[in-house]
């Protein structure tokens, strides 16, 4: 079957696949995954809520990650753990092997897909004119640990025979690592812990209001198209707009109501997923069709509603 062309004409806040800008975030997150492949260290976790967007960061950091000595952009590879796998060491091989862009081929062992992958890795870090190369594991607390393994077993393969680095991230729900964490302690797994586990990184959502702020001044500044077309604010409510009225003016509102229910349902932070959800249908919908003199909590509460960030309904704003 024909696979369709991605649709590159649909505005940014309704691009599901990436964050209409650079949130605070994530510019934190790539500082400090910046700071560990510039350490030498071999690898490190990165752990959030779900839906906070760990899996679309990665998509937005992998390619700003620079060797401060040469302001090199380091190549990078995504693994991505799904459902799915087998929690085996022979998927995780197929897993990265499939990452090569090779087929599958009938009788390969573990050795010969291992063979196929150091390959790929030396010659993407060959044409990048660099030694170092970063491998972003999405989701890795649907592996186990004798899976992670392999990774630790390509690093040595890599440095040990080709004087090359790979830096392992793993990314993943925090609620949902615990096992591994604890795991990981035990003295079957010292090296792994070594390897992997001692730099960790809480990445979390929007936790103040300076932060939001700051999102939602870029709605009000960044352009789509880019060079010359209207702010995000401008296109959905032009005429507010030209008045001198800008989205950022809700700072205080949006926030007052984000903390009605942020106890209610155990938030530490307002997840980039969710803020955007509420954005999105806040902007193009009910301030387009009520009008920017119109808003008040309740409305501001349905957005937030409409992004799926509520479960529990006892706090409802009337």
């Amino acid at each position: 079957m024909k696979m369709q062309a991605f649709n590159t004409n649909i505005h940014p806040i309704w691009d599901t696949m990436r964050f209409p800008f650079e949130t605070p975030a994530i510019s934190k997150l790539k500082s400090e995954i910046c700071l560990w492949a510039n350490s030498g260290i071999t690898g490190g976790v990165v752990l959030g809520d779900g839906r906070t967007g760990k899996s679309i960061s990665i998509g937005m950091i992998k390619e700003a990650i620079k060797l401060k000595t040469t302001n090199q952009t380091l190549p990078s590879i995504t693994y991505r753990a799904k459902k799915r796998d087998k929690r085996t060491i022979a998927q995780c091989y197929r897993n990265l092997y499939r990452i090569t862009g090779e087929k599958d081929k009938k009788g390969y062992s573990p050795e010969d897909m291992m063979d196929q992958i150091v390959c790929y890795i030396l010659d993407l870090a060959a044409l990048h004119s660099n030694r170092q190369v970063l491998l972003f594991v999405d989701e890795f607390q649907r592996m186990t640990l004798d899976q992670l393994i392999v990774f630790a077993e390509l690093q040595d393969e890599l440095l040990e025979d080709y004087k090359a680095l790979l830096n392992v991230f793993l990314f993943g729900n925090i609620d949902e690592s615990d096992h591994l964490l604890n795991q990981v302690k035990t003295s079957q797994y010292n090296f792994l812990h070594g390897r992997f586990f001692i730099q960790k990184y809480v990445f979390r959502g929007i936790t103040n209001k300076d932060e939001l702020s700051k999102c939602l001044r870029q709605y009000d500044t960044l352009r789509f198209p880019e060079i010359d077309g209207p702010t995000y604010t401008e296109h959905f409510l032009p005429e507010a707009f030209k008045n001198g009225w800008r989205l950022e003016n809700l700072t205080d509102l949006i926030w007052k109501t984000y903390l009605r229910v942020k106890k209610p349902e155990r938030r530490t932070s307002w997840g980039m997923k969710y803020f955007t959800g509420t954005i999105a249908p806040l902007l193009s919908g009910y301030l387009k069709r009520e009008g920017v003199n119109r808003v008040n909590e309740a409305m501001v509460y349905r957005a937030i509603q409409a992004s799926g960030l509520i479960t529990n309904e006892i706090n409802r704003v009337k």
